[in-house]
């Protein structure tokens, strides 16, 4: 009955929201905006962000290496494990979401004809965040030596970890991968709706996107099921 009633408030809550910013989207001058007038000031939002994600990472990185190198016993042991494992959940978060805003920091100016030096740092912030989530998933092994876990270079490196987790973890890491699972195609959903309604304000054509998201829906959820069908 308790679960019923938080569906039913999420849903109204959802909805009162849903409506108020399609009010305001509806009777917004959408069709005049001219999106490249705030390039400067989403520029160097992005900037500001990835600089802060990288720095937080790294600041991570040197945590959880000062703690390997410390000698620890009993219990203290424990909650330096513990610490690591949410240090180490922190930097991997920051430098996965490097990533996708170093490519909207790369879209924004290629797309605008902006800053050529902004497109090359977007890549550059790219490559870095690629060399850091290596960096940062080689520390697993440093943090766990007793145990046979897998180099991430190694092919299907995300079955082999699973394979030397226990039954413990599989449980915690299939839960996580569900509840994404669910939040994606939630959100891919609602961004095929937000693309409809804004190619029928604005005039502006977005098939192209709604085409490109609806067969990502696809292929993931085609993937997912087959998966769990064949078991």
């Amino acid at each position: 009955m308790k679960k019923t009633l938080q569906m039913i408030v999420r849903i109204l809550v959802g909805g009162t929201i849903g409506f108020f910013v399609m009010y305001w989207i509806m009777n917004s001058p959408l069709e005049g905006l001219a999106f490249s007038h705030y390039s400067f000031i989403v520029n160097g939002l992005l900037l500001v962000i990835l600089v802060g994600l990288l720095l937080f990472s790294l600041i991570r990185y040197r945590q959880i290496q000062r703690l390997l190198n410390q000698s620890l016993t009993g219990d203290a042991e424990d909650v330096a494990d513990q610490q690591m494992y949410r240090w180490f959940s922190d930097g991997t978060l920051s430098l996965n979401l490097t990533l996708p805003i170093s490519l909207a920091l790369v879209s924004v100016n290629l797309v605008l004809h902006q800053q050529l030096p902004l497109v090359v740092i977007g890549i550059t912030l790219i490559v870095v965040g690629l060399v850091g989530s290596i960096h940062f998933q080689t520390l697993v092994q440093q943090m766990y030596p007793e145990r046979n876990l897998p180099d991430v270079s190694e092919t299907d490196y995300g079955m082999k970890l699973l394979a030397a987790s226990d039954d413990g973890e599989k449980h915690i890491m299939l839960e996580g991968l569900y509840k994404t699972h669910s939040v994606v195609n939630m959100m891919l959903i609602v961004g095929i709706i937000l693309l409809l309604f804004y190619s029928l304000l604005t005039s502006t054509s977005q098939l192209f996107s709604i085409f490109v998201i609806t067969l990502i829906l696809i292929v993931s959820n085609t993937k997912y099921y087959f998966s769990i069908r064949n078991r």
